[in-house]
């Protein structure tokens, strides 16, 4: 995984979000923080990412729905997307896991985030044969 990755953080939680833009940023990467779905959306549909980190429930469109926006957004312009992981502290396996990969999720993060385990997920989605 190269650095100065370009990353988009979509976190309503202003703490985790500050604390998840620091770390990344200290690994090397941009990053460009969102509050929510719908400021999210607005960012994306502006810039290009290498990846998108993005919380589950939000207030507004939760997480599933923003990725399936962003997906549209892009089929509708060049076709090429960045991977998805979706950070919820919520117990993913009571979730409808089919709606949220259906949206275009790549992977799912439990909370609390353990950097190993992020690193670990992001270098799996950007590695070069795996990047869309």
């Amino acid at each position: 995984m190269n650095k100065n990755q370009t990353i988009l953080i979509v976190e309503d939680d202003v703490i985790n979000r500050v604390a998840l833009c620091r770390f990344l940023s200290k690994q090397g990467h941009v990053v460009h923080p969102a509050k929510d779905g719908d400021e999210a959306l607005e960012i994306y549909a502006k810039n290009k990412f290498d990846l998108i980190i993005m919380d589950l429930v939000m207030p507004g469109i939760d997480g599933a729905e923003t990725a399936r926006k962003m997906r549209f957004i892009s089929n509708s312009t060049d076709g090429d997307y960045p991977p998805i992981i979706l950070i919820t502290a919520v117990d993913h396996r009571a979730q409808n896991l089919e709606k949220i990969f259906r949206a275009g999720v790549d992977r799912i993060v439990q909370k609390p985030i353990e950097h190993a385990q992020l690193l670990e997920c992001m270098y799996e989605l950007l590695m070069p044969q795996n990047h869309n």
